[in-house]
């Protein structure tokens, strides 16, 4: 009797096995109710754990590159401002004198190149060299060339900046016994500097002279005397002259 109750419970417990195995594989092999999990606009794999998105979404592409040389043009015209206006002074020395000025420019970008840009500056000023014997006071207008390229890829925000100018002064000699002249002054040379970069908007400029032609035009009581000098010392004769640069527009910093 024993034995008929043993069997009965073991064939109740095999049937059972039996039946849960297959409403498992069931549940598992049914593609349509238990494969993926249907979400507001997303559909999620619940084997692969894949994300597909039922709703299409737009894009705009119009404004992208369309080359690495149109992403090139695109990442030059950001870094380097279409225009900028700097004030600033400067300083120099000579033997006898010291000399010092406050000037004015505007850049303009003038057009963009492979990772560098050029700019034309105009800029007004004021100088005065100051000497034992002889104080110069001198306006001036001047006009500047310059390729603007970055300095290293370690310094993403220093720019190297060299060129040519061109300036005209005029103004007076004042000598200590009260004795005055006309002074007309015409320099051309090359220049080299630094544009450091500080905010989106704002940056510093350093700038020197490294070859400076000058000729110079006095004249007094009717007579005129010219003479020109070439000097390449910089600090000496040439004014080292810092800027503080305002940006129009928008300028990433990098």
């Amino acid at each position: 009797m024993k034995t008929k109750h043993l069997l009965a419970m073991v064939l109740l417990l095999f049937i059972s096995s039996i039946t849960t195995r297959v409403e498992a594989q069931n549940i598992f092999e049914n593609n349509t109710e238990y494969n993926s999990l249907s979400l507001s606009s997303e559909t999620i794999d619940l084997r692969t754990y894949e994300i597909n998105l039922d709703d299409e979404i737009q894009y705009d592409i119009s404004n992208a590159p369309k080359s690495i040389t149109q992403f090139e043009a695109q990442k030059n015209a950001v870094a380097y401002a279409l225009n900028m206006i700097a004030f600033g002074v400067g300083f120099g020395f000579t033997d006898l004198e010291t000399l010092w000025c406050m000037h004015a420019e505007y850049y303009l970008r003038l057009a963009l190149v492979q990772n560098a840009a050029f700019y034309g500056a105009f800029g007004i000023g004021y100088s005065s060299i100051n000497g034992d014997f002889l104080n110069t006071n001198l306006l001036n207008v001047s006009l500047k060339l310059l390729m603007v390229s970055l300095l290293a890829k370690q310094f993403q925000q220093v720019f190297l900046q060299y060129g040519i100018f061109a300036k005209y002064a005029f103004g007076k000699n004042k000598f200590n016994d009260g004795f005055k002249n006309d002074l007309n002054v015409l320099t051309a040379g090359l220049i080299i500097g630094l544009h450091i970069l500080l905010t989106t908007r704002w940056s510093l400029m350093v700038q020197t002279n490294v070859l400076t032609y000058e000729e110079q035009t006095i004249k007094t009581e009717g007579s005129e005397t010219k003479s020109d000098s070439t000097f390449g010392l910089i600090n000496k004769n040439n004014i080292l002259a810092l800027s503080l640069v305002y940006t129009f527009g928008n300028r990433n910093r990098k």
